[in-house]
């Protein structure tokens, strides 16, 4: 689950190197690690988002963070991203003794393993309280929006997502996972509350099957939690959201061989979300533009942000509509034929103002990034991000 990363985290360790800070934190019998990015952008007197980023099985944080590239979503969007170390996974083997799985969470992941027998992969690991304990920590330290805490992660750390989801609803806003599920200890949870999720997984996928979670390690395979569409089923039932999904084809640009598909069920009654992105014919990566046809990192932030009530960073710019100036100090104009309002939200998602009025007195708002929208007569939505700064 690590050599993906690998070439990614190589190339953008030069982009990020002074932006880690290493930390450290006693939990339980061990001192555990985790590396926080506060970006420049952050004011004090804003509360920021949160977002865990987990690695996979066999990984670590640095390269985790740097392969996904969610340091330009918390420079672009002030948000504060945490990327924490798993601790080593060891099994006891029949004549052959401790074993190492490499570093993992004890994500709920476990299975039934010829000659080895029934394995919960680090069960003695309180992973959970150690994620909650960073929270804490962040909350004593930072003006946290404890509103919008977010978690994602790729493989297993995509499992330790979907249990975080499981067992904490009422901290966070939203998950998402990549190719990896719900591990089999949690399978049988209820969530506290109805909680946005979002799943990606491709149908080759050899190392977390997407029929039914099968691990293959060392020469065996073995299930391991619920497969892909299941997942889907069980985030479906317990955010009571509709049946019949609404369905999106990427277009298929990139000669990937690859094809993507959306599918989004939603309860109409509070607006809880499970989102399911299927790719044909793919495997177990963290697909990027402009190789393939859509960049998850940027589908999660957006999906996060569609929760927060933000626009899409791919919704429509209007060539009939102009905002300027771009960065604005005071006045902030908008011009334009039959603009119908104006609807202006800072990086966490609140809204700052909604006027039908073209020039808008900025001057007494924080220096950062905002987000206008902007509505004419003829029913067009057109989005964009502006800078205040002085």
């Amino acid at each position: 689950m690590k050599h993906f990363f690998t070439l990614c985290a190589a190339m953008l360790l030069f982009f990020s190197l002074q932006a880690q800070t290493h930390k450290t934190m006693v939990w339980g019998d061990s001192t555990r690690q985790y590396l926080e990015y506060v970006p420049a952008s952050y004011n004090a007197n804003t509360p920021a988002p949160v977002l865990f980023v987990l690695h996979g099985l066999g990984d670590d944080m640095t390269n985790m963070f740097n392969a996904t590239g969610f340091k330009r979503i918390a420079d672009q969007h002030g948000w504060i991203v945490v990327t924490p170390q798993a601790t080593e996974a060891v099994v006891s083997v029949p004549m052959l003794g401790n074993t190492s799985l490499g570093t993992a969470w004890n994500s709920g992941v476990s299975g039934d393993i010829p000659i080895v027998g029934h394995i919960v992969v680090n069960e003695q690991v309180d992973d959970a309280g150690f994620l909650m304990a960073i929270l804490t920590d962040l909350i004593n330290h930072y003006n946290v929006d404890q509103e919008n805490v977010f978690c994602t992660g790729f493989s297993m750390g995509g499992f330790m997502s979907n249990r975080m989801a499981i067992e904490h609803a009422d901290k966070f806003k939203a998950i998402a996972s990549v190719s990896g599920t719900i591990g089999n200890e949690v399978s049988n949870g209820t969530p506290s509350r109805h909680i946005s999720t979002m799943h990606f997984h491709g149908t080759a996928d050899q190392m977390v099957t997407y029929e039914n979670a099968e691990l293959s390690y060392s020469g065996i395979s073995f299930t391991i939690g619920l497969g892909a569409e299941a997942t889907v089923n069980f985030w479906k039932t317990a955010n009571a959201c509709a049946a019949t999904p609404t369905t999106t084809t990427f277009p298929d640009n990139a000669s990937d061989n690859l094809t993507f598909e959306k599918y989004l069920y939603e309860n109409a009654n509070d607006g809880t979300q499970t989102v399911f992105i299927k790719v044909n014919g793919g495997e177990h990566t963290w697909y990027s533009t402009p190789t393939n046809d859509i960049d998850y990192t940027t589908e999660i932030y957006n999906f996060f942000a569609t929760q927060m009530g933000i626009v899409s960073v791919n919704d429509h710019v209007s060539t009939a509509v102009s905002v300027y100036p771009n960065p604005a100090a005071d006045l902030l104009r908008v011009a334009g034929e039959g603009i119908s309002l104006v609807r202006i939200y800072d990086a966490t998602g609140h809204l700052m103002t909604s006027t039908q009025e073209t020039e808008v007195n900025v001057s007494s708002w924080a220096e950062g990034m905002y987000f206008v929208s902007v509505s004419t007569e003829n029913g067009q939505l057109s989005n964009y991000k502006i800078m205040i700064a002085r």
